[in-house]
């Protein structure tokens, strides 16, 4: 989901239950959410301004970053993962900037006691006592400014995510959608797009982050605002072993997937060698 620090303050924005037990949404669950979406106008595109992109995130601090992978990663490799796949997602992103698509930020988690960081990762501090809190001042900051046009949140959790998703949800807000969903393969989402009169608190209140119930509990909200909900398509996020297990796989398979550091990352810790039944017995000491 949105590691909006969309668990954008836990990791990512949907459920955190057993790694085990958790199965992705069958296909149906998706199709019955359909039935809460409140179609989008046509008449009128709303016009292109400035779309504000603001990149969830947190510092990648050992023990703190990727928790539950640790286990089958150490608190170091753990942190070193966060931080290839923050990389690998901003070098697609920065692309995506540089051609004009929007405008791109960092929204960081951190501690009272931290600063922003400077340079090249500079950005915003995410203010609020819950995701919630979080997601609606840090969107309703971007929607304010002078010439705002769509505004985004999305999780760094999603280091192979397509571009063309991003640039998809943008132009469905420009065309007359309130609010534009990335669904989550755990039930929550990994991406939310609104229009800016669409940033509300009651959107993001009263809602039980880092569960199963993200996304329905979102769809219901829009529909009691009366909003107009498009959906994206289904992806999945990379909190637990087996959804790291399932990424080593397509890397495997596909090659880096335009992910270079996390592709050399795990290629080190020995997942991308097909005949390792148990990764963890060969990546001690690989990330000190």
């Amino acid at each position: 989901m949105l590691d909006f620090g969309f668990r954008i303050g836990g990791e990512g924005w949907g459920s955190r239950g057993d790694p085990d037990r958790r199965q992705p949404n069958p296909k149906s669950k998706i199709e019955n959410l359909e039935s809460k979406i409140v179609p989008p106008p046509r008449i009128q595109s709303r016009p292109v301004s400035a779309r504000r992109l603001l990149l969830f995130t947190k510092p990648a601090r050992e023990g703190r970053v990727k928790t539950r992978l640790i286990g089958d990663l150490t608190p170091a490799q753990a942190a070193a993962l966060h931080t290839a796949f923050l990389d690998d997602l901003l070098d697609r992103l920065r692309k995506g900037e540089r051609e004009g698509g929007f405008e791109l930020r960092l929204a960081w988690a951190l501690d009272a006691e931290e600063a922003v960081p400077a340079g090249p990762l500079s950005g915003v501090r995410q203010e609020g006592s819950d995701l919630g809190e979080r997601l609606y001042r840090t969107l309703s900051g971007a929607a304010a400014e002078a010439e705002a046009g769509a505004v985004m949140a999305l999780g760094s959790d999603h280091p192979t995510l397509e571009l063309e998703l991003v640039h998809r949800a943008f132009e469905r807000v420009e065309a007359g959608a309130d609010v534009v969903l990335g669904p989550a393969e755990d039930g929550g989402y990994y991406l939310i797009a609104l229009d800016p009169r669409a940033v509300a608190p009651r959107l993001f209140e009263g809602i039980a982050w880092s569960t199963d119930q993200v996304l329905a509990a979102t769809l219901d909200r829009c529909r009691e605002l009366g909003l107009s909900v498009e959906l994206l398509p289904e992806a999945s996020d990379v909190d637990t072993p087996e959804d790291l297990r399932r990424l080593a796989a397509r890397m495997a398979a596909e090659g880096d997937l335009g992910c270079p550091r996390t592709h050399a990352l795990l290629a080190s810790l020995g997942y991308l060698q097909s005949e390792i039944q148990n990764p963890k017995s060969k990546i001690e000491g690989v990330v000190a």
